[in-house]
């Protein structure tokens, strides 16, 4: 079994090129010579998941993306795969998801169990870090918030086909998650 790799850049906001720089750094080539595709498959609006149309890798696999912010940052994700497997990438500011009472229409029922029996220290880092794997695996799967967020039950941490990685961060306010589909182990190399 291998270990997939995606590579995790941040910096401040505005990058409105950031997902295409990123692009550019793992594939080896300049940032304009990135072409992406953000159609949405249902109204085909350009609000949809990111697309890699071109470049490929150097061995033809393609590209993934996934790009997130807050607190005035921003995050890319790149990886490349040749099954074609996707990618999702969420940041999370405790201080923004403590605000929200989102709970009955964001979580499952097995999550607000979880939440409501965190102590009290402890909960919003637990809100934050279910709420960034949600937001994660929705970007990756390409569904986001069209659909009943309770029916997705992410308490166990463990999704049949995806893999679930939190990202390490020297800031305690943000929570940074990276889900891949398939189930392969995943390497999340944070580069800045």
């Amino acid at each position: 079994m291998t270990t997939r790799h995606v590579w995790v850049r941040r910096e401040p906001i505005p990058a409105p090129d950031a997902l295409e720089r990123a692009v550019a750094s793992v594939a080896g080539v300049p940032s304009d010579r990135v072409v992406l595709d953000s159609r949405c498959d249902d109204c085909g609006r350009p609000h949809g998941k990111p697309r890699v149309v071109v470049p490929r890798a150097r061995d033809g696999s393609e590209i993934v993306v996934s790009k997130t912010s807050a607190a005035g940052i921003i995050v890319t994700a790149v990886s490349i795969d040749a099954r074609g497997d996707d990618l999702g990438v969420d940041l999370e500011s405790l201080v923004q998801v403590s605000r929200t009472r989102v709970d009955e229409v964001a979580f499952a029922d097995a999550e607000r169990d979880l939440i409501d029996d965190e102590p009290d220290q402890t909960r919003t880092l637990l809100r934050t870090r279910l709420w960034s794997r949600k937001e994660a695996y929705l970007k990756a799967t390409g569904r986001g918030l069209r659909l009943d967020l309770t029916t997705v039950d992410l308490a166990s941490g463990i999704v049949p086909g995806a893999v679930i990685v939190d990202v390490p961060l020297d800031d305690p306010s943000l929570v940074l998650t990276v889900v891949m589909l398939g189930h392969e182990p995943v390497a999340a190399l944070l580069i800045d």
